[in-house]
């Protein structure tokens, strides 16, 4: 009877551990690098992880290389640089941002979402709020494993 049981832990064990493994996999980070576009020299990194509460994501955008004292909105999309889709999440979780004396921004965003593990995700940079329709910087995002 013990080596039942023991093989029975053991099943339990490795079946568990099996299903943590595909749940740490399924949500990994999406990261992507921002470009310049219209002769901006904005370059930065862009990243979209799981939340510190569940079912939100949290997402980071750091840039250089911009106009001092400049305030640009910005938003994760659904889609691609390439191919534009509508704002991830609510557009006032992206609070916007202000670029400081040597051209840099760091932004937080926290949505409430879980963090997606398939689809198509991008960042813009916004000219302004008064000409949203102009973007400055975009970078995809790529699901890491």
């Amino acid at each position: 009877m013990n080596r039942k049981l023991a093989l029975g832990v053991t099943l339990l064990l490795a079946l568990c551990s099996s299903v943590a493994f595909g749940l740490a996999r399924r949500h990994g980070a999406w990261d992507g690098v921002l470009v310049g576009r219209g002769g901006s020299k904005i370059k930065g990194e862009i990243g979209m992880v799981g939340g510190k509460v569940a079912g939100t994501t949290e997402v980071d955008v750091k840039l250089t290389g911009d106009v001092a004292g400049s305030t640009r909105p910005w938003h994760v999309h659904v889609g691609s640089c390439q191919k534009a889709g509508p704002i991830y999440g609510d557009a006032k979780a992206y609070a916007v941002l202000r670029i400081s004396a040597k051209g840099a921004a760091d932004g937080k965003a926290t949505l409430r979402f879980s963090l997606p593990d398939s689809g198509y995700y991008y960042v813009n940079i916004h000219e302004s709020v008064a000409n949203m329709g102009k973007i400055v910087a975009c970078g995809d995002l790529l699901l890491e494993d």
